[in-house]
């Protein structure tokens, strides 16, 4: 081999490994090299695909003495390919034989397809399992050997094959259900159609499948259907109309366009037609009859209406609420020992920090120190709002109404809906002086949110200077008055005049179920108020709430400030989780003897020793024996310890959770737990016999 030879065939080699066509190149390079070349090919090789994530390798030809190939020899391999094969290091390939390796399967299956490259002087590719993996291999001739790369393919294939199930179960479902469906691309032509649209049609799916609509079904043309399919098709986003395929036969059309293609789903509302034909009839015979019918019809209709609101609105709360609550409750665990070791520790470095007799350096640290935890603390206790936030949110359920500070609940509103406002608008609040009034704390809560939310969507992103919402209260007679007004797009008279229409929605489909204001005036009329709305185009929007006043105050939580250090007193805690027990522990026993068992079954062992306590901090829900299950035990074993139990819950309730809580006269504290609260109840504690 010359010396330009020489030069070209590192160059040319790194080439080869990326392209089938230069291994062609490759493979007359090296017939044409003379045999001591070959480790320094496979030198270039190893430099050029060391760190390359595909697998890449050369196998020489074995022959037999007859000539015959017979197997493969590894003569290199980058780390990349001898992982894929499932080594963990190329040397341990060289020099073995692909039979021997890996008899009968993956890659040694693949030896009379290396066979036909190596003979034919033509690349080949195939896919292939090795172990749990699947390969994809291309092999590029060599002199009397293959170049061969390999590419790990399997989560691709399972990629596809998840596709693939997807397709196949959405076809299942659209065979299954009873109504018709059917989509058409922008030339008209039918690209699926269920065997109920094909049964309608009076055509099979196969005449129908990729046919013209207008050719297979001629007798649609100039009808109502045609008009409003291309009335879709031409951007009118969607309708919904009464259609009648045969006589004596109607359906309900929905059709809606995406991407240039339509969507037409038909459901079968004969039995409806039927019944107000019959009403028809009746109503002609007599007026009077007529009238009476009419208005049970529209009562009746209004009764289903807001029963399909009720139904369809509960379901998403419900699974809204369980997530929230089952977030709520995995995080205030962990949260609970977060805040209270990290209060445990500024507590013990204050003191530190003050006394005159530390150095600068180590005061200057542990300054520093101490800021770090105070930011870590003020962090967790953003924690801590947001996740109460969501469990408020998720408790959708109150048993009656109860005094309820409206300035509360709206902070609870614009707390959860400023994700939506803040790049939209500025919030000014003009609350004025009210009193409390009749409702439900969290439902109210919830019409402000949707009231919040209504008005970040009426205001475009990216001009927060120009755009502002409002929030203003006051006293107007026996109610209160809660107003959120902006200065968005507005809303033109038609619209305003349907907004608390249930379904309907002028966004567009899949964006909103047009659910929202009708579930507020619902929830707004059960409390005994009214919500009402004015709007003009470019104006802007002012929804209005009014509630009836009570003089009564609001239910609150009131967190008793430190009283002086009494004398100590014994505290027991009960917690299966061993760190947030731990830290009870610690926090507590710095004033108080604290005795902590991780499980209810050694809770009532150990109380049935020693019934001296305090006070009981009990966790509601543990795996062994709940909180609920040690307090009915002790209920009949050691009644005078139940006065002394407080119980713990990080938010998940079961129904039986909620019924106990409901019916007995415990404290309650959720977690994490502010530490006044906790020393609070501890100075508070009832008297133990004899003391």
């Amino acid at each position: 081999m010359g010396t330009d030879t020489d030069t070209c065939l590192p160059r040319v080699l790194v080439t080869a490994t990326h392209s089938c066509r230069h291994g062609a190149i490759l493979n007359d390079r090296f017939q044409a090299a003379p045999a001591p070349d070959m480790d320094v090919l496979l030198v270039a090789l190893e430099e050029a695909e060391r760190h390359q994530p595909e697998g890449c390798m050369v196998l020489h030809a074995v022959r037999d003495a007859a000539g015959a190939l017979v197997d493969f020899q590894w003569a290199w391999a980058n780390p990349a390919g001898a992982r894929v094969l499932g080594h963990a290091a190329p040397e341990s390939l060289r020099g073995r034989r692909l039979c021997e390796l890996m008899p009968g399967s993956g890659l040694a299956a693949r030896v009379d397809l290396l066979r036909d490259v190596v003979e034919a002087g033509r690349p080949a590719a195939d896919s292939f399992q090795e172990g749990d993996a699947w390969l994809q291999g291309t092999a590029v001739p060599l002199r009397d050997g293959v170049l061969l790369r390999l590419r790990d393919i399997t989560s691709a294939l399972r990629l596809e094959e998840g596709v693939r199930e997807t397709l196949d179960w959405v076809r299942s479902m659209l065979e299954a259900t009873p109504d018709a469906f059917f989509t058409v691309d922008a030339d008209w032509r039918v690209t699926y159609v269920n065997h109920e649209a094909a049964a309608l049609s009076g055509r099979s799916q196969e005449q129908l499948f990729r046919q013209i609509l207008w050719q297979a079904c001629p007798e649609l043309l100039g009808t109502r259907m045609e008009r409003e399919l291309r009335r879709v098709a031409s951007g009118a986003g969607h309708t919904i109309f009464e259609w009648r395929a045969t006589p004596g036969r109607w359906h309900e059309v929905h059709a809606w366009g995406a991407n240039g293609n339509v969507s037409i789903f038909g459901r079968d509302v004969t039995a409806r037609k039927q019944a107000e034909a019959e009403r028809d009839v009746l109503l002609s015979r007599e007026h009077s009859g007529r009238l009476e019918a009419e208005a049970l019809v529209h009562e009746r209709t209004r009764e289903l209406m807001a029963a399909r609101e009720r139904l369809v609105q509960s379901e998403k709360l419900a699974m809204a609420g369980q997530l929230a609550a089952g977030v709520g409750h995995e995080i205030n665990n962990p949260l609970s020992y977060v805040v209270g070791n990290l209060q445990f520790a500024l507590d013990q470095l204050e003191p530190l920090a003050a006394r005159g007799e530390v150095r600068e350096a180590l005061a200057r640290a542990l300054g520093e120190a101490m800021e770090a935890l105070r930011e870590a603390k003020e962090g967790a206790e953003r924690i801590r709002t947001t996740v109460r936030d969501l469990q408020t949110f998720a408790r959708a359920e109150e048993p009656q109404l109860s005094p309820v500070d409206v300035h509360a609940a709206l902070e609870f509103g614009l707390s959860m809906a400023m994700p939506h406002l803040r790049h939209r608008a500025r919030v000014e609040k003009r609350l004025g002086p009210v009193p409390t009034v009749m409702a439900h704390e969290t439902r109210l809560g919830q019409v402000f949110l949707q009231l919040l939310v209504n008005a970040a969507q009426a205001i475009p992103e990216g001009d927060v200077a120009r755009y502002q919402v409002t929030l203003s209260t006051w006293r107007d007679g026996a109610t209160v008055v809660v107003e959120v007004a902006d200065n968005g797009h507005g809303m033109a008279p038609e619209v305003l005049e349907r907004a608390f229409e249930p379904f309907f929605t002028t966004r567009p489909l899949g964006e909103g179920a047009g659910l929202g204001l009708s579930t507020s005036l619902g929830l707004v009329r059960g409390m005994g108020g009214e919500l009402s709305a004015s709007s003009a185009p470019g104006l802007g929007s002012v929804f209005q709430v009014r509630l009836p006043t009570t003089d009564a105050d609001a239910a609150s939580v009131r967190v008793a400030e430190d009283k002086a250090l009494p004398g100590r007193k014994r505290v027991l805690v009960v917690d299966d989780e061993p760190l947030l027990a731990s830290v009870l522990g610690r926090i507590l026993g710095a004033r108080h003897e604290v005795v902590v068992v991780h499980s209810g079954r050694e809770a009532l062992d150990t109380l049935a020793r020693d019934a001296d306590f305090d006070r009981i901090f009990c966790d509601l829900m543990m795996g062994d024996l709940t909180g609920m299950d040690v307090y009915d035990t002790l209920s009949s074993r050691q009644p005078e310890l139940l006065a002394r139990f407080v119980f713990m819950t990080g938010g998940g309730f079961s129904e039986r959770a909620r019924t106990f809580l409901q019916s007995v006269p415990v404290p309650r504290i959720e977690k994490p737990f502010e530490l006044g609260v906790l020393h609070a109840l501890v100075e508070d504690a009832p008297p133990r016999a004899g003391t």
